[in-house]
């Protein structure tokens, strides 16, 4: 970083410091710490104030909010009959230089699980990494520590990547059940891992077969999203692998989610939270092994790039699996069961009543990664738009134009969007496929335009870069209000009307892009 374009050291730890507020996070800060640790190590002052800070609220967090959790969750467990014999249930957990948090991760899982002897641990350190004779007196003394858990396994091997650990990791793995981990979790519910069990068995007798994919929920996933595959044995042993190794990292639990919901056997667990302690949430504090697995962005982009563009290995891995799958026509769909509780034989899923005209429909996806990265250059895409817009012709009508499609930049654009076409191709869905476009809109105060309609399989993102919130949007006919970010991502099915009530023109970029199964909710 130049000395010129590097920011103060006050201006940083005040940046990091905001962080805490959970509106003035996003990736900007991510990178601005992983640089600081780059360039300064764990030793630096501004890492070291802010990390305290960090260690606070993660102590604040244990014993206010999990600690009084878990207690309750083991006051209130109600323990179920369990057909059949325990699974196995294999963590698969890569872990570097952090002993002490690997030994918290493994508490979690010795005291709030109900049958502990069902449970292996499977731990990868590479054999350069400076704490590894620290792991191995941890090892030596797990089963003094732990006794009741059934194994904790130490592999130690060569430092190919956090995907090719787990693959380590499950090739030597007994479970029938093989669980994604990681050593900055915190198991907090009591008795995981006979609702874990529970579910597989509801869930199989549903199928008529085990290829799962399944992942704890309680709710924390608000936005559809999910975390920590677990899949079956099954599904393992004719894949062949856990997850893929063609990514560097971030994704590889996209690439096993994606898989799952071609197939309609990505599934939750309700009712059990297990807490991920990342950094980027400001749960723990910056080390020196977020900063290694940490990519930069052109690597992040480059990743996200390369799983657009896998789409039909997806789809193949999908087949194979399909393959195996039972004929047995699938049966009504059961109501998902209370965690620990066996679902009533003939339970099924009600009809949800009529939405009474005028009720607002919720059609809003959520904000797709990239809309950080826009609000990052809102200014310079703004600067270029408001130039074009002062090119035009005055009048009323609504002026649209293309800015990127077909994989590339539009005619006649590069001289004067060279900020905007920057940012549009580090987008991998647009500027990495063939499909995805981008189209500056310019609406005259008054002007409207009648409803416009895609393709369910695409989305479309709103960027309003000026102008306040007086563009009225309906989406399939009713009124929808812009957020504060100005940023709105919909269906591209989704029938969009526009119509500037204020007195201001308005400039929109608006994006479309393909949807990802993986980005949806998940089926359960």
């Amino acid at each position: 970083m130049a000395d010129h374009d590097a920011p103060s050291a006050e201006r940083t730890l005040a940046r990091l410091l905001l962080g805490h507020l959970p509106g003035r996070r996003d990736r900007n800060l991510q990178d601005l710490a992983t640089a600081v640790l780059r360039e300064q190590g764990t030793r630096s002052p501004v890492l070291a104030t802010v990390n305290a800070t960090l260690a606070v609220r993660r102590d604040l967090a244990y014993w206010l909010r999990l600690e009084p959790r878990r207690h309750w969750s083991r006051l209130t467990y109600r323990p179920v009959p369990h057909a059949g014999p325990d699974r196995v249930l294999s963590l698969l957990c890569p872990s570097r230089g952090r002993v002490d948090n690997l030994g918290f991760f493994l508490r979690s899982l010795h005291r709030t699980a109900v049958k502990p002897g069902r449970v292996e641990v499977m731990v990868y350190v590479d054999d350069d990494d400076p704490a590894l004779p620290e792991y191995r007196r941890l090892f030596a003394r797990a089963a003094r520590i732990w006794p009741r858990l059934g194994a904790c396994r130490l592999v130690v091997g060569p430092p190919e990547g956090v995907p090719q650990a787990w693959n380590a990791l499950a090739a030597q793995a007994r479970g029938d059940l093989l669980m994604m981990a990681n050593d900055d979790q915190v198991y907090v519910d009591h008795g995981w891992d006979t609702t874990l069990d529970n579910r597989v068995t509801q869930l199989s007798a549903l199928h008529g077969d085990d290829v799962l994919c399944l992942y704890f929920d309680d709710g924390q996933y608000t936005d559809g999203g999910r975390d920590f595959p677990i899949v079956s044995r099954t599904w393992y042993d004719v894949l062949g692998y856990f997850t893929p190794t063609l990514f560097q990292q971030w994704e590889v639990e996209r690439w096993v989610f994606d898989i799952a919901l071609r197939l309609d056997r990505c599934h939750p667990v309700p009712g059990v939270f297990v807490e991920h302690r990342h950094y980027q949430d400001y749960k723990a504090p910056f080390d020196e092994t977020y900063q290694r697995h940490r990519m930069t962005r052109e690597k992040s982009f480059a990743d996200h790039a390369l799983f657009l563009s896998t789409e039909p290995q997806r789809a193949a891995e999908a087949d194979r699996l399909r393959r195996v799958m039972t004929s047995t026509p699938r049966r009504a769909f059961i109501v998902p069961a209370a965690p620990d509780t066996v679902p009533p034989a003939a339970a099924t899923v009600p009809a949800p009543p009529a939405t009474p005209l005028g009720t607002p429909v919720t059609v809003e996806l959520p904000e797709p990664w990239f809309t950080g990265h826009l609000m990052a250059s809102r200014t310079r895409i703004a600067a270029e738009a408001t130039a074009w817009k002062d090119r035009l012709a005055l009048g009323e009508a609504p002026h649209t134009l293309p800015l990127w499609s077909e994989g590339r930049p539009a005619p006649g654009s590069d001289d004067h969007f060279p900020a905007t076409l920057d940012v549009l191709a580090s987008i991998p869905e647009i500027g990495a496929t063939k499909d995805g476009t981008a189209v500056l809109e310019w609406w005259p105060a008054g002007s409207g335009a009648p409803a416009s309609v895609g393709s369910p399989q695409r989305s479309t993102t709103l960027f309003r870069l000026s102008g306040g919130p007086d563009l009225g949007l309906r989406l399939d006919g009713r009124p929808h209000s812009w957020p504060a970010d100005g940023c709105v991502t919909v269906p591209g099915s989704v029938r969009r009307e526009s119509r500037n009530e204020g007195p201001d023109g308005v400039l929109l970029l608006v994006l479309n892009t393909a949807r990802s199964l993986a980005d949806g909710p998940s089926e359960g």
